[in-house]
């Protein structure tokens, strides 16, 4: 049924993983074409949301996403034109490291925010009336709990399982 998206993702942190790979390998600025890449857009839009009205379906109201496929793509455009920067998917949060300094306004210009404790940059998308609870997990305890996924801009990609070992 889908061309890119094979096997099609279960869950949304699975499609955001897929959607990251296919952008490094298919985004006109990493030598791939215009026309792929609105082609993989489509499929991501398709099944982010049919994923996102089965996670909102069995979701209790105070979990429920707003979150548009749009923003996730738009950030990771964002980020694909930054050298230097290495991003890892964390379940629903994107944490940014490398040669951040460079890119400080542009990553702020995007809502990143800056973890003094874990000397890296987040992203995640802000659900309306959510409030975060700033925690001392360090990397490899949110690593281990959510699963992991690594893009450094040499499109080299490593991961972790929800157990944390290497994959």
């Amino acid at each position: 049924m889908y061309k890119f998206f094979v096997p099609t993702p279960a869950t949304l942190d699975e499609l955001k993983s897929q959607y990251r790979k296919l952008a490094m390998l298919h985004h006109p600025d990493s030598g791939g074409d215009l026309d792929t890449m609105k082609a993989i857009n489509n499929e991501h839009d398709t099944i982010f949301e049919m994923l996102k009205a089965g996670y909102n379906a069995t979701a209790d109201a105070e979990h429920q996403t707003t979150e548009t496929a749009e923003e996730f793509r738009d950030i990771i455009n964002a980020l694909l034109q930054m050298d230097g920067i290495t991003v890892e998917l964390c379940g629903r949060w994107l944490w940014i490291s490398g040669n951040t300094l460079a890119h400080k306004d542009e990553l702020k210009a995007h809502g990143c925010r800056w973890s003094q404790n874990k000397k890296m940059w987040s992203w995640h998308h802000a659900e309306d009336g959510a409030k975060w609870h700033k925690t001392n997990y360090t990397m490899n305890r949110i690593r281990t709990k959510y699963g992991s996924q690594v893009f450094d801009a040499a499109g080299e990609t490593s991961g972790f399982s929800k157990i944390g070992a290497t994959a």
